[in-house]
């Protein structure tokens, strides 16, 4: 009896391992064909987030401490309410002329409408600008990503530390762009330089 029920378990076990990998596959189909069907969407919408980064070397709280000290200028407010929304939209400004003059319609922006979004969430950024950000496209209202990026921007060579910074983030609206493009075309992210 022992040995009948070993064998049905055993049976059971085999027959489920195949339905459980091709429930895999289809589900990583469904999500490629979704993530190319995206360029269809008019709209999606693009949050940005730099409570995270280490900008200098310093988390970015003390950046803008150290910076609002060492200059006659109110760094603490120019940050939030100048700095910050500049650089986010060199990104978006860079990000949506590449992807139209490759023939992408879909805008990019601040459209708490959209049934689909990028988050960015800045990890770094070095003195010279240069940027580093995960990139997550997720569906309106679920945790879970649909896919994940590595967005990177070389930052400047010459200007202040907000210029240097506005040219990585052009930069970075630049990589972003190309890896759309492939998410558009392939469902993922491949080489397209």
């Amino acid at each position: 009896m022992k040995n009948l029920h070993f064998l049905l378990f055993t049976i059971v076990l085999a027959l489920s391992l195949p339905v459980d990998s091709l429930y895999a596959q289809n589900s990583k189909k469904e999500i490629r064909e979704l993530l190319k069907s995206l360029q269809n969407e008019k709209e999606i919408d693009v949050s940005i987030k730099f409570s995270q980064a280490i900008i200098h070397g310093k988390s970015e709280a003390d950046f803008v401490y150290i910076e609002d000290v060492s200059s006659e200028e109110d760094w603490i407010t120019l940050w939030e309410n100048e700095y910050k929304p500049s650089l986010f939209r060199d990104l978006l400004g860079s990000f949506n002329n590449y992807m139209f003059d490759y023939g992408y319609r879909v805008r990019f922006g601040s459209f708490e409408q959209s049934k689909y979004q990028i988050k960015l969430i800045i990890s770094s950024i070095s003195e010279n600008g240069s940027v580093l950000m995960s990139g997550f496209i997720k569906k309106r209202g679920q945790e879970e990503s649909l896919y994940e990026l590595t967005v990177y921007g070389r930052g400047g060579t010459f200007g202040s530390k907000i210029n240097l910074m506005g040219d990585g983030f052009k930069r970075a609206g630049i990589d972003l762009a190309k890896q759309m493009i492939s998410v558009f075309d392939r469902g993922k992210v491949g080489i397209l330089y």
